[in-house]
């Protein structure tokens, strides 16, 4: 049953540590003495977290052994790994830097000594310490030991309201940060299931026979490297600290423009505007917002025709940033749905983006085209003269 995990990345860490460890080892009813020792050692896993890990966690559990309760500590991190691991746990020589260091001075050894047992594994990606302290609470009392441990860990969150907040603060940002990290793996897995798809298409049109069936794989092939294309630029233009949005959103044009036009049907696609810098976030919500509009209308206005042309236009008004995608396409229909109102996943996106950004969404237009345009609140979006 896992009781609590903590951060430790600074000294103020190591200050909420002792009192967490302090009332979890009582409430585990440790004597005085075994609740300082117990205290002792987690203060200098927390130190050798600091110190030579540049930071990680440490999570304190309980864990039945032998029809009792052990008080279980793990801490984790992903500094450089101990040297000479053996040689430590013997006794050996500090670790580099360690007599420089403000500490306990026990030492892997200290904790081992304390502990009834503990295991280390360690090595270039990190070092994960395990010590577990034998309680003589029975195993079935895990439930009510551990709702009163939890009820005076919340109380003294109550009592300290500021460590509190920064502890909730340090929750999101580790929230934002492992949906950053899921982001870059589903963009990267993306990136790779495109090339294969683009592979078995090229393989495809080299055993096909009929000259049709080359050619509208060829079609496919460019279109699927296209978007291939974008998916780079958006990811690189994420990962900067700003990006320039009108050559981004040109490149975006240029690859749907590539997409969509065949022997049969040619679309051209305009981009005028301000030079502008945006964060890279915020210049990837555009750029896809941009995208999405200009993909919807190469697929839906200029069915039926030979030639289609599409403008993208940036605008500044009030505070405001505009982008407006028009084209001279077949337009709306009387009584056809607004499109803004649209439940499909791009438009979805499109107003979740608008939305994150203070903006609006509007439409206009009739059997001559259709004109999307899309405001942003410049304050929130971090706009910035390229």
């Amino acid at each position: 049953m896992r009781l609590t995990t903590l951060k430790i990345e600074a000294d103020e860490d190591i200050v909420r540590l002792r009192m967490v460890g302090q009332e979890v080892a009582r409430h585990c009813g440790f004597a005085k003495f075994a609740e300082t020792r117990i205290v002792t050692a987690l203060l200098e896993l927390g130190r050798n977290i600091i110190q030579h890990g540049g930071g990680g966690r440490m999570t304190l559990s309980l864990e039945p052994v032998a029809g009792n309760l052990e008080l279980a500590v793990e801490a984790i991190d992903q500094g450089p790994g101990i040297p000479d691991l053996e040689a430590r746990l013997a006794g050996g020589d500090p670790l580099p830097g360690a007599g420089r260091q403000p500490g306990l001075g026990l030492g892997l050894r200290g904790v081992q000594r304390i502990a009834d047992r503990m295991e280390v594994d360690s090595g270039p990606e990190g070092t994960r310490i395990k010590a577990g302290f034998d309680t003589r609470l029975a195993a079935n009392e895990a439930a009510r030991i551990g709702a009163a441990i939890g009820e005076a860990l919340a109380a003294l969150r109550r009592a300290d309201p500021a460590a509190m907040l920064a502890q909730q603060n340090r929750d999101l940002l580790d929230a934002i940060e492992e949906r950053d990290l899921l982001m870059a793996e589903v963009h990267h897995r993306t990136k790779n299931n495109l090339a294969l798809v683009t592979g078995l298409m090229r393989l495809s049109r080299n055993a096909a026979q009929s000259e049709e069936t080359k050619r509208v794989l060829r079609d496919l092939e460019l279109r699927v490297r296209a978007i291939t294309t974008i998916h780079d630029q958006l990811q690189r233009a994420a990962a900067a600290d700003h990006a320039p949005l009108l050559p981004l959103l040109r490149d975006v044009a240029e690859h749907t423009r590539q997409a969509f036009s065949t022997p049969d049907q040619e679309v051209t696609v305009v981009v005028t505007g301000e030079a502008l810098s945006l964060s890279g976030n915020a210049a990837t919500d555009l750029a896809l917002a941009a995208g999405e509009l200009m993909t919807n209308a190469c697929k839906h206005a200029f069915a039926d025709r030979e030639r289609g042309r599409l403008h993208v236009s940036l605008t500044r008004e009030e505070g405001m940033l505009k982008l407006v995608v028009s084209d001279d396409g077949c337009g709306l229909a009387p009584g056809m749905e607004r499109p803004e109102r649209s439940d499909s996943l791009g438009w979805r996106m499109i107003r979740t983006m608008v939305q994150k950004h203070g903006g609006f969404v509007r439409t206009s237009g009739g059997s001559e085209g259709l004109t999307v345009e899309l405001g942003f609140d410049e304050a929130q979006l971090g706009l910035h003269q390229a």
